[in-house]
């Protein structure tokens, strides 16, 4: 019994095997169409002409002009168009031959092999071993997905494993690799005897790699690992940028960048320095689910070099963090989280050392810190803030101001069509100038009604009313009162405007006269000193100082007109130009000497006031407009020929002066732009001209100059000087930058500084830390 079960199993095995090899060997078999085919049952050769396929049950099929099907051996030969495909992976060239037993296929001319995940390689030649998914091949072109180019005279691929191997090989990220000869010139590359691309890993690996610009090799390393294009942030060294500043010395900042989690990071920037102490700044960012925290910080010891006027000794160090965040149903449904703390511990440490990031620019002069909560659903709003500001220009204790609290609660009820009713409440209690104390509760009630419009004569006209409530307590306040003052303020006006209007089929022209009639109740508060000055828009207000704890009494008149054309090109909806021109003047009965002096509304008839506005749009430059591929944004600036001009007035009463003179011109044309600001003030207004121009030129659709001056035309000096020579395409960003500021305070002193910055854009992505901070 035990010998006939164990025949019986044998046979059974042996049937199984005689099953599995004849599975696999008519598996293996290729069936053959084509416009032509013969075949040689002697040799066991099929050759198929004309449009010729070759196919198994496995779903491999093989395409060619001609095929030479030799079953005796199991191998398969194409010539012309050859195309194998298999599953995700394709293979095509002039010809190739492949072994049906052992799976390889040995490809020459033209060889472009396309895996599974769409990358595309390029060959000479190029032999594959469909087994272990590996090949090896000469003159190789890699295009992967994610944006990487190789290239190698050798290399390997391992499809299993995912990994990219060449031999004297160069990679770039750049969409444009070749020159206008047909060189491979890209704007950067690395060039390295060994190149390692681990697609599972995204990581790029080279061996004695060369950075070049260009053609110009810049950078020496015997080893470099960076993430491969399509990974947005991971842990490494940022491009450095190399900066000369007068009176500091060259400086090399090199910052690293450092992936702590998917949710933070953390940049390390050193600052060293050739001829002082060296400065240590750190970036902290995260991410929470409904919120951001950045953090940044910076020490240095402080000058080595304390011979020079204005040093003093001592280390440096600044503190910034932002946190903003939202947060539903702290007050009202939606909330708006803002927290900043900001502490420097020297006036001028950000301006010598040109520091600048996302959080502050060097300039800054008020130090915020302060907690922000914004509340509001539907019409209604609160404010809130807490905090102390201070002023870096002044040294001592009275540097500080104290808010507790400081906010604006308003709502807004629109019964119907007829009006419109809003209430304002601003509340602030303050300590400021070491010992002044003082508390506010302003409360504003307001109606609008609705512009009523005569038919017959288009006149329409609108009646306004508010009611004014401060409430002051004052504690040791320079020039005021102590304890509380109240004061109570009614205002009521009248808005009225006659628009004429004339229409074309490619114009549009109106003329509004407009008069505008008020008077409020109540004592006017001495607000003389005021650095208010009057624009047209005031003339129509309800309160021409724009400061509620000064509120305009008595009764005005304002009135003026304004002028308006716009003007299409023929038979289109684009405008060729547009202008626009206002002239207003407020008229009082008796003079009130308790309004700002600056703004001549202190007399009975103030300066005339008024703007004119001109825009003229030429043709558009197609070569300069931005793409979504390159995002060259900067090319905006020069997409359209154009020429605008904005110019703001306040003119004597008698047209015998001009107090003030603003101008902004600016203009592009042909690649090169314009921006020139004039602003005078004389008399009354102040007694300062300054000028500044901007100049910029764009060579090609990646060069562009930019020149700036600003100059005090009162004392005949230059406050500073900039030229700045950049390059952006696709995939880098250059700039070489020099600047003279002429401006002196303590260790501040008049200075040259020369920066060149280099950002490769793949390691600068938006998602990751910004770089524009380490090139300005």
């Amino acid at each position: 019994m035990n010998k006939f079960v164990i025949k019986t199993f044998k046979k059974f095995i042996l049937i199984c095997l005689l099953c599995l090899l004849s599975s696999n060997s008519f598996s293996n078999e290729f069936e053959i169409k084509a416009e032509k085919v013969n075949y040689n049952n002697t040799e066991g050769k099929i050759i198929a002409e004309g449009n010729a396929l070759a196919f198994n049950q496995e779903g491999k099929k093989i395409f060619a002009n001609k095929i030479i099907y030799l079953k005796n051996i199991g191998i398969i030969q194409t010539f012309g168009d050859s195309k194998f495909t298999d599953n995700n992976k394709i293979l095509t060239a002039d010809r190739f031959s492949y072994n049906i037993n052992s799976k390889i296929i040995n490809a020459i001319g033209n060889v472009i092999f396309t895996d599974k995940e769409n990358n595309k390689f390029f060959f000479k030649k190029f032999i594959y071993n469909e087994i272990k998914g590996t090949g090896a091949g000469d003159e190789i072109i890699a295009k992967t997905t994610d944006g990487s180019y190789l290239q190698s005279k050798s290399g390997e691929l391992d499809s299993k494993n995912k990994l990219v191997k060449l031999k004297n090989g160069e990679f770039t990220s750049c969409s444009k690799i070749k020159n206008n000869k047909g060189e491979f010139c890209p704007s950067w590359s690395l060039k390295s005897k060994e190149i390692i691309h681990d697609k599972k890993k995204k990581t790029i690996t080279h061996k004695h790699a060369f950075l070049k610009l260009k053609k110009l090799p810049i950078l020496y390393s015997p080893y470099i690992s960076h993430p491969d294009p399509s990974v947005k942030r991971r842990s490494g060294f940022l491009p450095p940028v190399i900066k000369t500043i007068e009176n500091i010395g060259r400086t090399i900042k090199t910052p690293y960048f450092i992936e702590i989690s998917k949710d933070k990071d953390l940049t390390i920037t050193p600052i060293y320095y050739f001829d002082e102490n060296h400065i240590l700044n750190t970036s902290y960012r995260q991410i929470f689910k409904n919120g951001f925290l950045n953090v940044e910080t910076s020490y240095t010891e402080g000058y080595k070099r304390l011979d020079q006027d204005g040093r003093t000794e001592g280390s440096r160090n600044y503190f910034f963090a932002d946190f903003t965040g939202q947060k539903k149903n702290i007050i009202f449904e939606n909330n708006d989280i803002n927290l900043k703390i900001q502490r420097v511990s020297q006036e001028n440490y950000l301006k010598v050392n040109k520091l600048n990031t996302k959080l502050f620019k060097e300039d800054i002069r008020t130090l915020e810190n302060i907690l922000r909560i914004q509340s509001y659903v539907q019409n209604k709003r609160l404010d809130l803030k807490t905090g102390i500001y201070e002023n870096l220009d002044i040294a001592d204790s009275s540097k500080y101001t104290y808010f507790l609290p400081d906010g604006i609660f308003s709502i807004n009820s629109k019964k119907n069509n007829l009006y419109n009713l809003n209430f304002n409440s601003y509340f602030q209690g303050k300590k400021f100038e070491k010992t002044q104390k003082q508390f506010k509760v302003k409360n504003n009630l307001s109606l609008s009604g609705q512009q009523y419009i005569l038919r017959n004569s288009g006149l329409s006209s609108s009646l306004k009313l508010s009611l004014f409530n401060k409430n002051i307590y004052n504690d040791d306040v320079s020039g005021l009162e102590d304890d509380l003052n109240v004061n109570n303020n009614f205002t009521i006006a009248t808005d009225n405007k006659l628009p004429l209007v004339k229409i074309n089929k490619n114009s549009y022209q109106s003329i509004t006269p407009r008069v505008f009639l008020k008077y409020t109740t109540g004592k006017m508060q001495d607000a003389q000193d005021q650095d208010k000055i009057l624009d047209y828009s005031d003339v129509f207000s309800m309160n021409r100082t724009n400061d509620s704890d000064t509120i305009e009494t008595g009764g005005s008149a304002g009135y003026g007109f304004e002028y308006k054309i716009n003007k299409n090109m023929p038979n289109s909806v684009e405008k060729l130009y547009s202008s626009k021109f206002s002239f207003g003047q407020v008229i009082r009965n008796n003079r009130e000497g308790a309004l700002p002096i600056k703004s001549s509304l202190n007399n009975k008839t103030s300066d005339f006031v008024g703007s004119f506005d001109f825009s003229f749009f030429g043709r558009k430059i197609d070569k300069y407009k931005d793409d979504n591929i390159n995002k060259l944004t900067f090319l905006n600036n020069f997409s359209q020929n154009m020429l605008n001009i904005n110019y703001n007035y306040n003119l004597n009463n008698d047209f015998s002066n001009t107090f003030r003179n603003n101008i902004n011109l600016k203009s592009v044309y042909n690649g090169f732009s314009l921006d020139l600001d004039f602003d005078e003030k004389s008399k009354h207004i102040g007694d300062e001209k300054y000028g500044t121009i901007e100049l910029a030129k764009i060579f090609s659709k990646n060069y562009y100059l930019k020149l700036q001056n600003r100059r005090n035309l009162m004392t005949d000096s230059t406050e500073y000087n900039r030229f700045s020579f950049n390059f952006e395409n696709d995939c880098i960003i250059g700039s070489l930058t020099y600047s003279k500021d002429f401006y002196s305070d303590k260790d501040l002193k008049n200075t040259k500084t020369l920066i060149f910055g280099i950002t490769i854009k793949p390691f600068a992505d938006s998602l990751g830390p910004d770089l524009t901070e380490f090139i300005n």
